[in-house]
């Protein structure tokens, strides 16, 4: 049975490495003159739920918006993942993903923020069928990390919000 799964695996990979280019199969940041604060992480085959994260990058005392670049780096299986970049207009950012039919834990997204002035910021989120989840290392960059800033979770329909800001401390 785990080599039936195994075969079709690879034939799928196969066959997606004919269909589409490398650009778009390996983690190769892509670089835009275009200024993007909204990040389609929807995947190719068809998902049963979907989720939308938004939020604001921003200072960690005086909460005020900070424009970042964002780097999100998602891994959907063993061998590919990608790196988007993000650019946070005002400080505001969305991430729209989904998730497969068969329901499992469907993603980790690695988030790099690097900002003059500002502590490099690298963390991961989880989405899950029952939305956004953070890492405990969000309270090691930032011990002021408070329980009000974790993700807030809605489901409307089949659509699941979360909102979420990231909290940048100086240098």
């Amino acid at each position: 049975m785990e080599r039936r799964s195994f075969v079709k695996k690879t034939s799928l990979l196969t066959s997606g490495l004919f269909f589409f280019s490398t650009k778009n199969l390996f983690a190769t940041p892509e670089k835009s003159d275009i200024n993007i604060n909204n990040l389609d992480l929807t995947p190719m085959l068809a998902s049963s739920k979907k989720i939308m994260i938004k939020g604001k990058i921003l200072d960690s005392k005086t909460h005020l918006p900070i424009n970042a670049d964002m780097y999100v780096k998602t891994k959907r299986n063993r061998f590919f993942s990608k790196k988007h970049s993000v650019n946070a207009l005002n400080g505001s950012y969305s991430i729209y993903s989904g998730f497969s039919s068969s329901e499992k834990i469907s993603e980790k997204l690695l988030i790099e923020i690097k900002v003059d002035g500002y502590k490099p910021y690298e963390g991961n989120l989880y989405l899950t069928p029952n939305g956004c989840n953070v890492h405990s290392d969000q309270w090691q960059y930032n011990p002021d990390f408070k329980p009000e800033y974790c993700p807030v979770n809605y489901e409307e329909s089949n659509l699941l919000f979360s909102s979420f800001n990231f909290y940048l401390i100086k240098a």
